[in-house]
């Protein structure tokens, strides 16, 4: 599984999603924590769902999202092929 590792802009200690807010299936807004006591700042942002990079197994899918440009699609199959560290 993988682990997106947030870093605060501020200080550049590790941060915590603090809560988030379904406004779309493909919108969330998102409330961020510092984790350093010294810093504590808080930030808001967002996460959206643009594209679709391979299309969904069911025959009838909730949503459809337009499929992404070749290059982006290409790159997220590389991406995919390669071990993260």
């Amino acid at each position: 599984m993988s682990v997106y590792k947030l870093v605060c802009p501020a200080c550049g200690s590790s941060m915590r999603i603090r809560s988030s807010e379904g406004q779309t299936p493909c919108f969330r807004s998102i409330y961020f924590q510092c984790n350093s006591l010294p810093c504590g700042a808080t930030f808001s942002g967002c996460m959206t769902i643009d594209y679709e990079l391979s299309p969904s197994g069911m025959e009838q899918p909730l949503l459809k999202l337009p499929l992404a440009p070749s290059l982006e699609r290409q790159k997220a199959l590389r991406d995919q092929r390669t071990p993260s560290a």
